[in-house]
């Protein structure tokens, strides 16, 4: 199939160009914008059970005008973080005022809701205790890593700059910051990664093919394929995000193109270089591209089918963006890999042997090898096969002692630059609140009775005492005490002003029950909803805040029932960003143990598939596993001088991504340096074959190393802290991979282990050789 395929390339080149350049069009016309139909709302993600998606729907059912799709926090605080003086609450209410202006003039931006800190006894909550910062909450009604989100606080922060522009004498500092915050500053970061990784990966293959094979021309053909590939995969994965189901996240971008390039380039690469030996063996382009095409796709094909696989796996994950990501990428390298398969050979047909210019093609016999530097490391290794395999594993057994110490962080303002406006914007709210108060746990409560007749007060009450008395919890703020405090601990030190506190206490009542109160359902079965606000004294992504979310579970599911049974309360849940993080973290646990057993597993099948030796596929896949926790040491070590957090604390992504792709892509190098060995076996024996089979592909396939950690490299010009790791962790292990696996772990091993009779006699393979090089002169005599 492949000699026919190759043919057909040969024979219709602009046929085959002509096809792609109108599905290019076709897709492009039908695509919609990839940015407004991405999804990246973690709530949409989490499979239904999670708690915190239970809580979240019961919050919104009974508190829909409370509950945003997201919410920002606009902070001012003095710049000589002093008390705020009279001039500067009225430029904050000025602010305000044009806010809610933006909101009612532009309903497109989803603005729901803008908060003051006039509006009642809770709202006074905006202002600090020290009088030093006030907050303006902004709720809006879609996800926080929207591109709605970021337009409408692009907006807000307009606005923002406009009123600084026209108060100059202002001495008042502002940020956006919470969870829209957060989500705008990642995704402009994103947009902005994405710019910086797709013209730097240009820049470094263009630059890496013209010092391989010096040849301008040659350089075109891996670009011109892999160009139509990312064009054509970009605009199919729009069109996916029209089908029910399918969400798609920003970050998807960058990794598929990011594969593509350095894959992709891999693939063309290989099919050259085969393509120019066959040439230099004496073959004619019409006969050399069909038999370059048998000769390799096969590997290709197989190499390509590990990272599709493992990619591909990735869709049983229950978290969504997992679980929508990895096919999405994987669909994209199919992609790649047909444009490899056909563009690539129909450029080599069209351009014949001046493709090659200004070098030429050598003619030179297949028996012999080139004195090369990887003629001369195969001579090494096959002498010195014990040394070698030595040496290599006291090379990588340090790295990979550090990788099985490694933690997930589930933090996600970890991804941002210290600079990051929202990240400031954190530190103004922990600087002068509670650093639990940039994320309460609530804790809602069902009942058939209402929660303001005394019996429900009075639990509602034992419950915020309780709280209040666990460590860590700084306040509870609830149906009795909105405040924080009961409101008949209030001071009252003469009649006058106990009858004008009792009407505060009243108004402050009235708000309470409003805010802390909710009936829901139909008449005849609905059910009452209260709500206690929990308010830790640590930041809610540490993990003291995950313990103290466990108390307070515990508490409810051992304590609760007893002193609610006459009450009966029939639900019990909790929400906010710590147990999200938690959630998020046990499923992400749960798919990292299925989505890695299943690669694991499928790429063993395709190694058996190929090489069809049990025990040397376990092993192909077992240097690929060494090199995945080796780089994962490297990367904890990259991470803590990064990030400056302790050793081995590194963002979730990052070993879940690197262990898919690099046990994948590590695969590739193995897979076309075995299958080269393989075929030089048949002819000259083990011995002979590995060193063939090393010197033959050590050029191409570092080349197409270097490539593909180059593109991965790229993505340690991104502004995320997630996508430098990444980039660092694929890099190194792509390079570790290249430099150290493929060329002497897996041909040492073969040598000390493969003790089986040669499968063919040496004196065969002399006639063999004898036949191929007179083919070859002929071929010359002919040309």
């Amino acid at each position: 199939m492949f000699h026919f395929l190759g043919q057909k390339a040969g024979r219709h080149p602009w046929k085959i160009l002509s096809i792609w350049l109108l599905v290019a069009i076709g897709l492009k016309v039908v695509a919609p914008d990839w940015q407004k139909n991405a999804t990246d709302d973690d709530v949409s993600f989490m499979p239904a059970s999670a708690p915190s998606v239970r809580a979240f729907h019961l919050l919104e059912l009974a508190f829909p005008k409370d509950v945003a799709a997201s919410r920002a926090i606009v902070t001012f605080e003095r710049e000589d973080s002093s008390e705020l003086q009279p001039e500067e609450f009225r430029y904050v209410d000025t602010v305000i005022t044009q806010l809610r202006k933006l909101q009612s003039t532009d309903s497109a931006l989803g603005i729901t809701q803008i908060a003051s800190y006039k509006e009642g006894p809770i709202g006074a909550r905006l202002i600090s205790n020290d009088k030093k910062c006030v907050l303006v909450p902004i709720s809006l009604a879609t996800p926080y890593l929207a591109h709605q989100t970021r337009v409408a606080l692009n907006r807000v922060e307009d606005e923002l700059r406009e009123s600084e522009t026209a108060s100059p004498k202002s001495n008042l500092r502002w940020t956006i910051s919470g969870a829209a915050g957060v989500g705008r500053d990642l995704v402009n970061a994103g947009g902005k990664s994405l710019d910086r990784t797709t013209f730097a990966t240009i820049g470094l293959v263009v630059v890496v093919l013209l010092a391989v094979y010096r040849s301008p021309w040659l350089a075109m053909v891996p670009l011109v394929t892999i160009g139509f590939a990312v064009f054509v995969a970009l605009q199919l994965l729009a069109i996916l995000t029209l089908i029910p189901g399918v969400q798609l996240v920003n970050i998807s971008q960058v990794f598929a193109i990011v594969i593509l390039f350095g894959a992709g380039t891999d693939y063309c690469l290989f099919l050259i270089s085969r393509y120019r030996e066959e040439l230099e063996y004496g073959q004619t382009p019409q006969g050399g591209l069909p038999r370059a095409m048998r000769a390799v796709t096969g590997a290709i094909v197989g190499s390509a089918g590990t990272v599709i696989c493992g990619l591909g796996m990735m869709g049983f994950a229950e978290f969504g963006k997992i679980r929508c990501a990895g096919p999405v990428i994987a669909l994209g390298l199919l992609v790649g890999l047909m444009a490899a398969l056909t563009i690539t050979p129909a450029l080599l047909a069209i351009g014949k042997r001046s493709v090659f210019w200004p070098m030429r093609v050598r003619l030179m016999s297949p028996s012999k090898l080139e004195s090369t530097f990887w003629q001369r490391a195969s001579r090494f290794v096959v002498a010195k096969p014990g040394w070698v395999f030595g040496i290599s594993l006291l090379i990588l057994m340090p790295l990979v002692i550090l990788g099985t110490q490694i933690r997930p962080s589930f933090k996600p303002t970890g991804d941002l630059s210290p600079n990051a406006l929202s990240v400031k914007g954190m530190g103004v709210i922990q600087r002068h609140f509670t650093a639990g108060e940039t994320g309460p746990i609530t804790v809602l409560l069902t009942s058939p009775r209402n929660w303001n007749e005394p019996e429900g007060r009075n639990l509602i009450q034992r419950l915020s005492f309780g709280f209040a008395n666990l460590e860590n919890v700084a306040e509870v703020r609830s149906l009795t005490q909105p405040l924080g405090k009961p409101l008949e601990e209030s001071p009252k030190a003469n009649p006058f002003l106990s009858r004008f506190q009792e009407g505060i206490d009243s108004l402050t009542q009235l708000a309470a029950v409003e805010h802390y109160v909710a009936r829901i359902g139909e008449e005849s079965e609905s059910e009452y909803v209260t709500r206690l606000d929990v308010v830790l004294k640590a930041d809610p992504f540490e993990p003291e805040s995950i313990r103290s979310l466990n108390q307070l579970e515990s508490w409810i599911q051992n304590l609760l029932p007893g002193q609610s049974e006459s009450f009966r309360t029939t639900r019990a849940e909790c929400y906010g960003v710590t147990i999200n993080a938690r959630d998020m973290a046990n499923v992400i646990s749960r798919d990292r143990l299925v989505v890695n057993s299943l690669v694991i597993t499928g790429v063993f099948l395709i190694l058996l598939i190929l090489v069809r030796r049990i025990w040397l596929a376990t092993y192909l896949l077992g240097t690929v596993l060494l090199s995945y926790y080796a780089t994962l040491g490297a990367t904890a070590l990259f991470g803590m001088w990064l990030t400056g957090r302790s050793f081995g604390l590194i963002e979730w992504r990052v070993p879940f991504f690197l262990f898919t792709i690099l046990v994948a892509i590590g695969e590739d190098y193995n897979i076309l340096l075995v299958s080269r060995i393989l075929q030089e076996r048949r002819r000259y024996g083990l011995v002979e074959g590995v060193q063939r089979g090393l010197a033959k592909t050590g050029g191409t396939i570092t080349a197409c190393g270097v490539i593909m950690a180059g593109t991965f490299g790229t993505l340690m010009l991104a502004d995320l802290s997630t996508l430098k790791q990444v980039g660092f962790a694929l890099a190194f292990g792509v390079m570790l991979d290249t430099f150290v696996v493929r060329p002497f772990l897996v041909p040492a091993f073969l040598l000390l282990v493969w003790n089986e009779p040669e499968p063919i006699q040496v004196r065969k393979t002399q006639i063999h050789a004898r036949f191929v090089s007179s083919e070859a002169i002929s071929l010359r005599r002919v040309a």
